[in-house]
């Protein structure tokens, strides 16, 4: 399956807090490094790691373990447990 940096930028939305103040074109970068690591197949693990980083380091929010486990499940196409 692969996922467009558009329904990355979804599921994010759904899932976590995006700041009011972060530009449209920041955002949608962070939603294409996704998109990649997506297409270069990442496993559930690792696209969970690196979701963690962009939450702490890029957002600069409070690290949201479910919220990272459930956005990596989704790109992935795995299910929701």
């Amino acid at each position: 399956m692969t996922v467009d940096a558009d329904k990355v930028e979804t599921i994010l939305r759904q899932k976590w807090q995006i700041p009011g103040d972060l530009s449209p074109a920041v955002f949608h970068n962070l939603a294409f490094r996704i998109q990649v690591m997506v297409g270069q197949k990442y496993s559930h693990d690792n696209l969970k790691y690196q979701l963690s980083l962009i939450q702490t380091k890029d957002l600069q929010q409070n690290f949201d373990d479910p919220a990272c486990d459930q956005i990596a499940s989704a790109l992935l196409g795995t299910s929701l447990a």
